[in-house]
This record gives C-alpha cells, structure tokens and sequence, in this order.
C-alpha cells in the first residue's frame, strides 16, 4: 500500500484517472501539494477530487507551498514525507504547477527515497512511467556491465549463461551481478532468473 503525491492545478482529471487506475488496492493515503495563494478553478479541483477520496474512504491531506521559494517548498515537503512514515510511494506528476512536480521530486532525491513516477501525456494517449532510482547513475564500469547488460537482454538469465555469453569468470559475474542489481540496472525475480530494469535499458542504448 502507498502514499499517492501529485500536484493540483485547475483540472482535477488526471487525477481522477490516475487515482482509479490503482486504487484502495494500491493507495492507502493521498498527499496533494498545492500553491499558497487561492484560485477559483482550482479550488474547485481541488475539492471535486477530496469529494471522491471522501466517498472511497481514503486517506488525504494537502500541502500548501509557496513554489517560488524553492528552498522553503522543497523542505516542506520533505519533512511531510519523513513524518508519514511510508516505504512505499507514488508520484502522479501529470497535474498542476511544473515547478511543483520538480520540488517534489527534489525532495525524494535528497531524503534517498525511490518512488514509482508516472506522467500522463497531455494528449491522454499514454503515460509514461519510470522510478526514481532510474535517474541515478550510482556505481558502473562501462566497459564490463554494458556487456552484461547486453546479455542479460539477449536471453542470458542466470549467473552461469551470462559468464559463458561474455566469456568473464562466474565469480565476476557474480559479483557485477549482485552489485548491477543494487544499482537497479538488474532485476532478480523470484527464482532468481535476471531481467533488465528501465535503467539497464537505456544503459545499453548509449553505451553499447
């Protein structure tokens, strides 16, 4: 279960549709982050979409920022993310104020916290979605994971199928693995078989 965030701007539609998409099943609690000063259009957004948490029984709160203050709305935001105590999150950037969105994502990037990111296109003909932790390099050596990386692309799913496609020891396989996993360009499922994460994927679109 996860805390929702998202900005509000005059329409509350996309986050209609992004709340229905999930869910009770999905979403415990709702954050809104909105600008200080007082606007008819949005207000009246703002309270069509607490009507509809209202009747799903959901929880919700809204922050008010001053979003010309980048520094005051950052902190703001993160301290209301360090008291809600979650470990699971998801930010619907699709709505309201574009500098509010990038202080909620500043937020998440300072306080170290990965978070489920989806965008609807302004022309509602998809949404683009990606974590957090997709944004941040972290450790690699390019020249050995890409190569990895493009094993594990080709159909290479274990430990031992990529140490015999790339020719390197199991025992650096091994160790590359576990640490390409950490970084999120790897991901293990259940039976421990390898998949490509976003990151892993446009890691070998510029590299390999």
């Amino acid at each position: 279960m996860a805390l929702f965030i998202s900005p509000i701007g005059f329409d509350e539609k996309f986050l209609v549709r992004a709340f229905w998409r999930r869910g009770k099943a999905q979403i415990e609690e709702v954050l809104l982050v909105k600008p200080k000063d007082k606007n008819e259009k949005a207000e009246k957004a703002l309270l069509s979409f607490l009507q509809l948490l209202n009747e799903v029984q959901v929880q919700h709160k809204v922050l008010e920022v001053n979003p010309s203050d980048f520094v005051e709305s950052v902190s703001a935001i993160a301290k209301e993310l360090i008291t809600s105590k979650r470990t699971s999150y998801i930010l619907n950037l699709s709505s309201g104020m574009r500098v509010i969105s990038l202080e909620i994502l500043t937020a998440f990037l300072l306080l170290g916290l990965d978070a489920e990111i989806e965008v609807e296109l302004e022309n509602q003909d998809g949404i683009a979605t990606w974590r957090i932790r997709d944004m941040l390099r972290g450790e690699v050596d390019v020249s050995t994971d890409v190569k990895i990386l493009e094993a594990v692309e080709k159909g290479a799913n274990t430990i031992s199928d990529v140490a015999r496609a790339t020719k390197y020891p199991v025992a650096t396989v091994w160790r590359k693995v576990n640490r390409l996993a950490d970084e999120g360009y790897l991901a293990k499922d259940g039976d421990k078989s390898l998949q490509l994460t976003t990151k892993g994927k446009i890691f070998i679109k510029l590299y390999s």
